[in-house]
């Protein structure tokens, strides 16, 4: 049940990026600033799915990423996950949390096993560990 609701999600998300006519030979969109403390309140390690829709819209605000990352975002936040439950006939929780980078990570090992694309998803996982990794930036003092 689990695989095929994310394999309705991936659809779903599919038919998004197809229907914005983005391929692989867009130029990418590099972020004008590096991502910074704004996003370190977000443990991607132990993240619901409200909270991915937060960081989401926060990112996409910036006017700074990639809106292909933002939109692969988006797939596992509480508003999607959501539509897709209820079309799925299931239910959901949008508090439940999770590891997000791992399921990324996890994501794109299966992806190249099956030899699938997966430089988009490879993509966000990036833009997710910059933003896992300004949480270590001092705020203030002598490394600031």
């Amino acid at each position: 049940s689990t695989l095929s609701s994310s394999s309705a999600a991936s659809d779903v998300y599919k038919r998004q990026i197809d229907s914005l006519n983005l391929d692989s030979a867009s130029p990418q969109v590099q972020s004008s600033k590096s991502v910074n403390n704004d996003f370190a309140q977000y443990d991607l390690h132990n993240i619901s799915p409200k909270e991915i829709d937060s960081l989401a819209s926060k990112l996409r605000k910036t006017g700074d990423f990639d809106v292909r990352d933002i939109l692969m975002l988006e797939t596992r936040g509480a508003k999607f996950q959501s539509h897709v439950s209820s079309e799925g006939g299931r239910e959901f929780d949008a508090n439940i949390k999770s590891d997000l980078l791992a399921s990324i990570e996890q994501k794109i090992e299966m992806s190249k096993k099956r030899n699938e694309p997966f430089e988009s998803t490879e993509n966000l996982l990036k833009l997710l560990q910059q933003i896992d990794a300004s949480k270590s930036i001092p705020k203030e003092g002598l490394f600031a």
